[in-house]
C-alpha cells in the first residue's frame, strides 16, 4: 500500500542534528541509511536530505527476494524517493531460501551484511535504521506478555558496532537508532500531515515470522484456550493501546527542542543543535501522562540518554506546580525551568570549549579572551575559539538613516572613538548599561535578565572602546552610542558564523 505524496517541505532542517547528536554521531558524518520504503526509513530518509547541513547520505535497499513482483515495487519506490530528494541510491538483493529453518535470523543476518558491505565501500562508517519504539502493535503485545510495562518499553539500543562483511574483511561500522524514542503512530502522524509516501510490507502477514505468529497463531490459541469472550477481551485491550497511541502522538509529535533566542550570543552555527529551548506552555498544558512521554523522549533526543524515573517525576512535579529551578542529569546536562521556558543546556564539553588551531595574531584561546582580548583594528576582524568572528568598521551614513540593530548587526555613534576596540569575554565587576536602560548594572544582572543560563554566559563576546563596553555581542548595543537623527559617523559591528534564535 502507499500514500499520496506532495513536495512540502516541513520545517525539519534542524532536527537530523538534534538526533544525530543523541546517539553520538556529528551532525555532517557521512551516513548510509537503510531504505526499506517503509514509514520508519522514509522519514528518516526526509529528515537527512532536508537537514541544514545536509551529510552525505546513501540511501540502501535491501531486496531480500521472497515477495516477488512487491519487491520490485518496494525498490522501485525507493528509488524514486531518492531521486528527488537528489539522494544517492544503492540496491542490494539477497538469494535466500523461503524454506530454509531460521529464515527470519538468517535474512536479518544477511541484510545487516549486505547494508555494511554496501556503506563500507563507500568509505561510510555510520549505518542509520529506522527502528522506534514499537513498530507495530504486536510488539507492544509480546513485550507485555514478557512483563514489561506498557508506559516503559524499552526500545532498542540506540547504537551498537557491527563487524559484519561480504566474504573479506571491513572496517567496523557504527549502527544508529535515531528514531528509537518515537512511536509507531508518531512516525507516520509526521508523514501523514506531510503529504509523504511509504510502502507497506505484505509478508508483515506471513506466519514465517516471530511477529506474525503472535498475531496469526498465539491468537487464535487463546482464542481456543479462553473461550471468545477472552479474546474480545484481549483485542479491546489492543484497540485501547492503539487509540492511546494515536491520541499521544497527536499531542506530542510536533515538540521539538529549538535555538534559544540568546543562539547567536553564545553559539556558533555549528553549535546550534546542541540544546535548545522550549516554550514551557506547550507542556504546561499536557496531562501528566503526556508530560512524561514528552519530556521522555525529548530529553532523550537532546542527551542521547533517558532520565531516570526519579529526575522525570521531579520534572513533571516542578512543572504542574509552576515552580522554577535547575535539574543535573548525566553528562553534565542541566534543565532549567523558566516561568516561560524550558531550557536543556549542554555541559562543559572539551569539542565546545577548547580553543581552535591558532590562525595568527587575530585568533585567541577563551582562556586568554577572558584575561587580556584581542584587539580589534578598525576595520577589521578577529575570530572567537568556536569559529565565530567580530567584525567592525566605520561608515558614514545620511542623518536620519535606519539603524540595524538586530542579533549579529548593530550601528553605534562612531564620535571620539579610539584608534581600536578590544573584544574579550566577561570579567568579575563588569558593567553595562544597555540601549533604552535607565543606567548601568552589573553585566551579570543583564544576563541573567536577558534570560542566559550562567553556564552560557562566559560564551558571549563583549566589545569595547576603551573601558567602555559598546555591544554584548548578538543581545544589545550601549545607550551611551545611541545613534541620533544627527548621527552621520557610525561603528558598524557584525558577529558573524553565529547560530539564529528559533
Amino acid at each position: 500500500m502507499t500514500h499520496d505524496s506532495s513536495e512540502s517541505s516541513p520545517r525539519w532542517a534542524d532536527r537530523w542534528p538534534r538526533l544525530a547528536r543523541a546517539v553520538s554521531v556529528q551532525p555532517t558524518t557521512p551516513v548510509a541509511l537503510a531504505l526499506s520504503g517503509g514509514a520508519d526509513s522514509v522519514l528518516l530518509l526526509h529528515l537527512l536530505a532536508r537537514s541544514v547541513p545536509r551529510p552525505r547520505i546513501l540511501a540502501i535497499h535491501v531486496d531480500h527476494g521472497l515477495r516477488g513482483p512487491e519487491s520490485d515495487s518496494d525498490a522501485a519506490f525507493c528509488a524514486r524517493a531518492c531521486a528527488r530528494l537528489s539522494v544517492p541510491f544503492a540496491q542490494r538483493r539477497l538469494e535466500l531460501d523461503p524454506d530454509s529453518p531460521n529464515l527470519e535470523a538468517n535474512a536479518r543476518e544477511a541484510r545487516y551484511r549486505a547494508l555494511i558491505d554496501e556503506a563500507a565501500s563507500q568509505n561510510i562508517s555510520v549505518l542509520v535504521t529506522g527502528h522506534h519504539e514499537d513498530d507495530a502493535l504486536e510488539t507492544l503485545l509480546m513485550r507485555w506478555m514478557r512483563g514489561s510495562h506498557i508506559a516503559g518499553l524499552s526500545g532498542p539500543k540506540p547504537q551498537r558496532v557491527l563487524r559484519l562483511g561480504n566474504g573479506h574483511e571491513v572496517a567496523p561500522i557504527k549502527v544508529v537508532r535515531p528514531l528509537r524514542a518515537m512511536r509507531s503512530a508518531e512516525v507516520r502522524l509526521l508523514l501523514r500531515e506531510n503529504d509523504i509516501a511509504w510502502r507497506e510490507d505484505s509478508s508483515n502477514l506471513s506466519s514465517d515470522f516471530t511477529r506474525n505468529r503472535v498475531r496469526n497463531e498465539l491468537l487464535p490459541s487463546i482464542d481456543e484456550t479462553c473461550g471468545g469472550e477472552g479474546i474480545e477481551n484481549l483485542r479491546a485491550f489492543a484497540s485501547a493501546v492503539e487509540n492511546l497511541e494515536d491520541e499521544l502522538a497527536a499531542r506530542t509529535a510536533h515538540l521539538a527542542w529549538a535555538p534559544p533566542a540568546h543562539a547567536a550570543a553564545s553559539r556558533s552555527m555549528a553549535e546550534a543543535t546542541i540544546g535548545g529551548s522550549l516554550n514551557r506552555s506547550e507542556l504546561q498544558k499536557l496531562a501528566p501522562p503526556l508530560k512524561r512521554r514528552a519530556l521522555w523522549r525529548l530529553l532523550q533526543e537532546g542527551t542521547g540518554a533517558a532520565p531516570t524515573r526519579s529526575q522525570l517525576a521531579q520534572l513533571i512535579e516542578d512543572l504542574e506546580s509552576g515552580r522554577t529551578g535547575r535539574y543535573t542529569l548525566h553528562g553534565g546536562w542541566t534543565v532549567i525551568l523558566r516561568r516561560d521556558l524550558v531550557h536543556l543546556v549542554p555541559g562543559e564539553d572539551e569539542s565546545r570549549t577548547s580553543p581552535r588551531a591558532d590562525n595568527g595574531e587575530n585568533t585567541a584561546s577563551a582562556p586568554a579572551l577572558q584575561r587580556h582580548g584581542m584587539r580589534l583594528e578598525l576595520p577589521g576582524s578577529v575570530e572567537l575559539p568556536d569559529g565565530r568572528a567580530i567584525q567592525a568598521e566605520l561608515i558614514e551614513s545620511a542623518p536620519g538613516a535606519e539603524t540595524p540593530r538586530g542579533a549579529v548587526e548593530v550601528e553605534v555613534d562612531a564620535t571620539d572613538l579610539p584608534d581600536h576596540l578590544t573584544v574579550r569575554f566577561a570579567q568579575p565587576g563588569d558593567r553595562f548599561h544597555g540601549l533604552g536602560a535607565p543606567g548601568s548594572r552589573p553585566l551579570t544582572r543583564f544576563l541573567a535578565d536577558a534570560g542566559i543560563p550562567r553556564e552560557e554566559r562566559r560564551r558571549i563576546p563583549l566589545v569595547f572602546a576603551g573601558p567602555e563596553l559598546v555591544w554584548v555581542a548578538g543581545l544589545r548595543p550601549c545607550e551611551s552610542r545611541r545613534v541620533r537623527p544627527s548621527t552621520s559617523s557610525r561603528l558598524r559591528i557584525r558577529l558573524l558564523g553565529a547560530a539564529l534564535p528559533a
